[in-house]
């Protein structure tokens, strides 16, 4: 049995795989076929994520799905070049026995443990980077996972946009709904309301009230006018443009209806159907990709506008 076993779940280099690796790559994915679930497909950039935490955790004596640096798996795929959204992680750390023994053990000794048991047979996970290192006595093994729904193509060309912005700020005793060419944006909630957008000029912007469960249309105008009258509400803004660093990106998706966000933490975008391109400045820092599912949006692919420095997440408890 492994000293430990950790699992955490979120929401490229090419390396030669050893036989010791194929080996838990087949071992994994028996253990798959005989649950009834399709097997996992080798993937290179959650290979390369997972060679070199492997490979941090021996030179730097830690056991976590958290590195030193405040870096999770999410952070360390994405590092390599992973689009994808959903991925997962199991660790296994052995001490004092041969590499053959870890490679005979670590499926049984995960399937075993119920949390990393949910991850090794997640129906949603199709691809996988398996990682095995040893140094001394000690072994690490380290399996990333990933959720690919759809195979996503981008490209993405250095470009300048201008935009809009679009400042505001009002009173009104029902939330207000804004929406930017019928996409919505944002809820401002009673009584008092301040704050910016940045917009596509030209753009047509509504003002829903909240009634009876649904928006009901307030106010409806085509930037630059910002002038909304209605006795639900109080409304002063001031449109502006500039011109900005912008990044054109083509997005090669398959047919069918996809959701656009954009920024941090995704706010919707655009409503799209197959592939499609759209420009932004390059400070929104990034573009989503996601599905309806009921009524929310389940955001599958994060694009980078440009390679930044992965953001710390929080760390997951150990079980």
């Amino acid at each position: 049995m492994p000293k430990w076993l950790a699992l955490l779940l979120f929401l490229g280099l090419g390396f030669a795989q050893t036989p010791l690796e194929r080996e838990v790559f087949r071992l994994t994915n028996e253990a798959r076929k005989a649950h009834g679930l399709r097997e996992l497909v080798w993937d290179n950039v959650a290979y390369a994520a997972a060679r070199k935490h492997a490979f941090d955790m021996l030179q730097r004596h830690f056991f976590e799905h958290v590195n030193p640096d405040g870096l999770g798996p999410a952070d360390r795929m994405w590092a390599e070049g992973l689009l994808e959204v959903e991925v997962g992680e199991n660790l296994a750390l052995y001490e004092g026995y041969p590499a053959e023994h870890a490679v005979a053990a670590v499926v049984e000794d995960w399937l075993a443990s119920p949390p990393h048991r949910k991850n090794l047979l997640k129906p949603e996970f199709t691809h996988l980077g398996l990682a095995l290192m040893q140094q001394g006595d000690r072994i690490t093994v380290v399996q990333d996972f990933i959720a690919r729904p759809f195979k996503l193509w981008v490209w993405r060309t250095p470009s300048q946009k201008k935009i809009g912005l679009l400042r505001y700020n009002g009173r009104s005793r029902a939330t207000v709904g804004v929406f930017v060419d019928d996409v919505f944006r944002k809820a401002l909630q009673p009584p008092s309301w301040r704050g910016e957008l940045e917009v596509e000029p030209g753009s047509a912007v509504s003002l829903g009230l909240w009634r009876d469960e649904q928006y009901l249309l307030a106010c409806r105008f085509v930037l630059p006018d910002t002038s909304c009258k209605n006795d639900g509400l109080s409304w002063n803004a001031r449109y502006q443009e500039r011109t900005v660093p912008s990044v054109r990106v083509q997005l090669g998706l398959p047919a069918g209806r996809f959701w656009l966000g954009y920024g941090n933490d995704p706010q919707p975008l655009d409503l799209v159907n197959g592939s499609t391109f759209v420009e932004v400045p390059q400070a929104w820092r990034y573009i989503w990709v996601g599905v309806l599912q009921g009524d929310r949006i389940k955001y599958t692919h994060r694009i980078p506008l440009l390679r930044v420095k992965p953001e710390r997440v929080g760390k997951g408890a150990r079980p």
